[in-house]
């Protein structure tokens, strides 16, 4: 969208007000969302980018295409669209369409991809090809039908080639990018799974060992501590046979009638006296 914002931004400032044919619902959303700054003439032909590419669509796109060229509405004919590289590099390009020139569409960066074996295994090769030169024909070729006949039929299937070639890359250029996208959020994820559990397993160490503290001070408690309350109570022991034993031994007066004070400095000794005066 960026590239084809400032390829229209071009040709305004060259007094030339672009006519556009969008092919996929994001461009067609980026005509009113994000190209609202600069000029252009929308003809209202719009085609679906589906996810299976067929013969069919490109062969109704090139004949939009060569409508506007042939009719004489436009006088060339580019294409933006995503030049697939490999599955972490793809561009934006603009390539022109329409007039073809003698050597064809070229393009500085095309590659040409051959699949070969090498130890018992598949191989891709990609070399870049350079731009051909023009071939003349020889005096003595016998063409069966006119050349005029020949080339009107042979450029219609030409530049539907071209088409799909372009179409594929901008589909490739997409599906990478999702890849790229849902491997990074994958990645993502999985880190944050690793925190949560870092964290999960701090917390439930840090509880569990302040409940091995507190057990721990408990036992030590009871085993330090003065058992002058009584011997524990019993495995049949309950409440009531607690208290029958408490009001028991209140009746034979072995347990007093007010607290004892606890050992401690003199005064508390004197203040102990003056209670009993």
């Amino acid at each position: 969208v960026k590239k084809k914002k400032a390829r229209i931004q071009t040709l305004n400032d060259q007094g030339i007000v672009p006519k556009l044919i969008v092919i996929g619902n994001k461009g067609k959303m980026a005509l009113t969302q994000r190209m609202y700054d600069v000029n252009f003439n929308y003809t209202g032909t719009f085609f679906d980018f589906p996810d299976t590419l067929k013969a069919n669509l490109v062969s109704n796109i090139g004949d939009a295409v060569r409508n506007l060229f042939l009719s004489g509405e436009v006088d060339k004919v580019e294409v933006v669209s995503a030049k697939f590289f490999n599955l972490v590099k793809n561009e934006a390009m603009v390539r022109s369409l329409l007039p073809l020139t003698p050597t064809g569409i070229e393009d500085p960066e095309d590659e040409t991809f051959k699949l070969t074996s090498e130890d018992g295994k598949l191989k891709v090769e990609k070399e870049k090809v350079k731009s051909t030169k023009a071939k003349e024909i020889e005096n003595d070729v016998i063409f069966d039908q006119t050349p005029d006949v020949i080339l009107n039929s042979m450029l219609p299937l030409y530049l539907n080639s071209q088409l799909l070639s372009i179409l594929f890359d901008s589909q490739a250029s997409e599906l990478s990018s999702r890849m790229t996208a849902m491997k990074a959020a994958t990645d993502n994820a999985k880190e944050v799974k690793k925190k949560l559990l870092r964290i999960f397993h701090k917390k439930r160490q840090a509880s569990i060992t302040a409940e091995i503290a507190e057990i721990s001070a408990g036992a030590l408690s009871m085993e330090d501590g003065d058992k002058s309350a009584g011997p524990p109570l019993g495995l049949f022991d309950n409440e009531e046979s607690a208290s029958e034993d408490f009001l028991k031994e209140l009746e034979s007066g072995s347990v007093p009638e007010s607290p004892q004070m606890p050992d401690g400095p003199e005064d508390r000794g004197e203040l102990k006296n003056l209670q009993k005066a």
